[in-house]
């Protein structure tokens, strides 16, 4: 594994990665058959063309010249297909506004595969990767960092593609490191020494990988700093700005839009005194031993419905300004693979 240069010096990610993973320790059911009182084979008759009964639909066979009841083509297709859906979320901020953010995205979902869909607040990351693991969750917008940790513990996913902020931006987002303004002290991540630091949860990207390599390119351990593990970017920012830590980290949409927005904290409240390199966008990824017909569907609904202008179009929001696909600043989404994530693996 190779160093990297990270704002001008060589850190290898090896050791960012293996000191992430020591802080992090931590059956889908099928479509069962209806109940019907008449089998695929039995006859029915001229008045009953085109009508259901159960998971059967009375057709006309024109080679038989009868009438019969017979599995309908949406049946067939979703033959092997489970009763409902899950969608997850690495927990970026509390349980109530995750699930109010996602629900135009879980609408969609259930609109587009039919079946029941409902979304999943994990309340730590260990949470959704382990949930992914075990196949109780089937589709999960992760960080990078915690994407490749869910496939290295053998979750059997894929990525769809990367959340990016307008239709021509390139898939990346940022880290900051934050203290209040009012604090003349700390000018710099240099000055985090000494200091209480706030991280998110030892699966972030932004919340704790990154910040990690940061620090260690300035020269600055664990053992430099108090380590607070605050669970989400909302709590990091929220404790910077009450005093409880004297700096922090969180993404950068949480400090610049969500929290201002929501009245929790007011615009230069907190100062960016760090700003990481640009980080490979977050993916959405689907389980890939779901039947192949529906994760296609999944798929083709994320990358050609899942954003701003369908959204407004088809009733899910009422205009582009306010709209929210899944993250503060998501257009919604450009096809990515899992290579694109191979720098994070490094």
């Amino acid at each position: 594994m190779k160093s990297q240069k990270f704002f001008g010096k060589s850190i290898s990610f090896r050791r960012v990665i293996v000191i992430a993973a020591l802080a992090a320790s931590f059956a889908v059911p099928t479509v069962a058959s209806a109940a019907v009182s008449v089998k695929a084979g039995d006859a029915c008759s001229k008045s009953q063309l085109n009508k259901t009964s159960g998971t059967l639909k009375c057709a006309y066979n024109s080679k038989t010249k009868k009438y019969t009841w017979a599995a309908s083509a949406k049946t067939k297709a979703r033959a092997g297909w489970p009763t409902k859906l899950v969608i997850g979320a690495v927990p970026s901020e509390n349980a109530a506004s995750m699930t109010l953010r996602y629900q135009n995205f879980v609408k969609l979902i259930e609109k587009e595969t039919g079946l029941p869909t409902s979304f999943f607040a994990a309340t730590d990351y260990a949470g959704v990767i382990e949930a992914q693991v075990a196949g109780r969750v089937d589709l999960v917008f992760y960080g990078p960092f915690s994407y490749v940790l869910a496939k290295a513990r053998g979750a059997k996913i894929d990525t769809i593609g990367a959340a990016i902020s307008s239709p021509t931006a390139k898939p990346g987002y940022y880290s900051y490191g934050i203290t209040k303004s009012s604090n003349t002290a700390i000018k710099s991540i240099k000055d985090f020494a000494g200091k209480k630091v706030c991280f998110v949860d030892a699966a972030s990207t932004s919340g704790y990988l990154y910040p990690i390599a940061g620090l260690l390119a300035n020269g600055i351990t664990d053992r430099d700093y108090t380590s607070v593990l605050a669970g989400g970017h909302d709590k990091s920012a929220l404790a910077v700005n009450a005093g409880t830590c004297d700096v922090g980290f969180a993404y950068d949409d949480m400090v610049d839009i969500s929290l201002p927005e929501k009245g929790l904290i007011n615009k230069g409240d907190l100062k960016v005194v760090w700003k990481s390199e640009t980080i490979a966008g977050s993916p959405m990824a689907v389980r890939i031993d779901l039947p192949k017909d529906l994760v296609q569907i999944i798929k083709t609904t994320v990358l050609e419905k899942a954003n701003k202008p369908y959204f407004v179009k088809n009733g899910y929001c009422t205009d582009e300004a306010s709209c929210r696909i899944i993250e503060d600043s998501s257009w919604g989404f450009t096809k990515v693979d899992d290579a694109y994530y191979d720098g994070i693996r490094q």
